[in-house]
This record gives C-alpha cells, sequence and structure tokens, in this order.
C-alpha cells in the first residue's frame, strides 16, 4: 500500500477512534510495525496526530501559539488553500477576511486587486495598505498576540454590513462537534459573519482536521465553503459530502 494510501487509513481510523495502535493498524495494512511507526512519525511532523507508547492519539491543544509563531507552520499547505481561495475572489467584490495565518497568506496573493476588503486584523490592513483595494478595519479591543480586534463593537460591526464573501479562518475540526475555535471572541465573530454574506468560505489547511479546540462554531452541516489543500480524511469528506458542503480541494 502506498505511503499516501496508509496515511489517510491512518487518520480515518484517528478521526472515528481518537486512538490508533500500531501493531493492530500494521495488520489491517499488511505493514510491518516499523513503516507504521515511521508513517506516524511523519503524521506527527505535520502536526496531525501525537505519538504515545504503543500508537498516536489526536492532537488537542490548549489554545493558539502568537501569530508570530504560526505563521511559519505549515506553510506550504496554507500558501496551497490561498490560492484556492484567490480563485473565489473578483474584482469589485465586497470581503471580510478575518485574522489568522491562511487568511494573512491569502491577502498577500489580493494586493493588485480593485476590492472593498473589511478586516479586524490589524497586520491584514497594513498588508493591503498600498493596494488598490479600499480597506476598512473594524472597530474593537486588540489582543496583542496577534493584532486582532476583538470583542463586542467588532461584532456589532460585522453585524450592521453585509458581504459578497466572508473569508475565515478556523482552529480545528473535529467529528462530533464540528468546526472548532480557541476563544470565544472568534466564534461568535464567526457566526455573526456567516449571516452576513452571499458566501461564507473556511479556509482550513489538512492539518486541522481530526483536531479538537475549545469551542464549537459551526456544525459539519453547516452551509460553508471550505477551502482546503488536500481531500480530508474519508470520515469527514463523508459527513461533509452528506450536507451539500462545497469542499474545494488541492
Amino acid at each position: 500500500m502506498l505511503t499516501d494510501h496508509r496515511h489517510e487509513e491512518i487518520l480515518s481510523q484517528l478521526a472515528q477512534t481518537g486512538r490508533v495502535g500500531v501493531t493492530s493498524i500494521a495488520a489491517a495494512l499488511a505493514v510491518s510495525d516499523e513503516t507504521i511507526r515511521r508513517d506516524l512519525k511523519m503524521l506527527e511532523e505535520r502536526g496531525l496526530l501525537r505519538r504515545i507508547h504503543g500508537g498516536a492519539v489526536r492532537p488537542r491543544l490548549d489554545q493558539e501559539r502568537p501569530l508570530t509563531e504560526r505563521s511559519g507552520l505549515n506553510s506550504r499547505e496554507k500558501g496551497r488553500v490561498a490560492a484556492l481561495a484567490e480563485g473565489l475572489v473578483e474584482d469589485g467584490m465586497s470581503i471580510f477576511i478575518d485574522t489568522g495565518t491562511t487568511t494573512l497568506a491569502l491577502a498577500r496573493r489580493l494586493t493588485t486587486r480593485k476590492l472593498t476588503v473589511t478586516t479586524n486584523s490589524i497586520d491584514l490592513a497594513l498588508l493591503l495598505a498600498d493596494s488598490p483595494a479600499r480597506v476598512n478595519l473594524t472597530p474593537g479591543r486588540l489582543r496583542p498576540n496577534d493584532n486582532a480586534l476583538v470583542g463586542y463593537d467588532t461584532v456589532d460591526y460585522a453585524r450592521r454590513h453585509f458581504f459578497d464573501l466572508a473569508i475565515m479562518g478556523i482552529a480545528a475540526c473535529d467529528l462530533a462537534q464540528g468546526w472548532m475555535d480557541y476563544e470565544e471572541h472568534e466564534s461568535v465573530l464567526r457566526r455573526a459573519l456567516r449571516g452576513q454574506t452571499r458566501r461564507a468560505v473556511l479556509l482550513a489547511d489538512s492539518r486541522k482536521f481530526g483536531r479538537q479546540a475549545n469551542l464549537q462554531t459551526f456544525d459539519l452541516a453547516a452551509p460553508l465553503t471550505v477551502v482546503t489543500d488536500r481531500p480530508p480524511p474519508e470520515p469527514f469528506a463523508d459527513r461533509l459530502r452528506q450536507h451539500d458542503v462545497d469542499l474545494i480541494c488541492g
């Protein structure tokens, strides 16, 4: 069995049960224990699982790292997501882009586009400041670890405007809990944006599938466009197909 197929099987079992054992998955895939250990090491390096004695479990993070630290993680995957998402953006659109490393990667591809961009990210607004875009910055309280504006005023502003696209990051995707975030501010804002746009777009690189965060933002049946760098593990793909979620994969 090819490496990619083994990885898909490992992640599929992990998504369903939360744990995989080296011996059992090796027997199921008719490969050696050592082959599976190498696979688990590769998947851990991509942030898709956490190795433990005898196998692996799903990664569970208590909070996101600062934006400057996260920007260099999985940059290739985020770049592919950004390239795919760029195809959804048409000149003349009014779009909201929220804070995050993948949304920032998308903004770098929009510096020559004629758009109206609203954002709660100071870094993103500065990136587009010299572009042809008209840039609006929401009000809100500054969150120092990622230069985001958050809080009641940010959500209230979003609820008083309407957008052609709302392009959002997301922290995690769990099969039972759905799309998840670490902070209430982000979760509430993203739910508000979904109701204020013609098309709500989630940018989720492949490491987000099978992870958990603190708060449910959307369930997997929510009417969203999901952009990711590679097809999700089969249990996630099946669930999204059941609900006619618009899935765009690299």
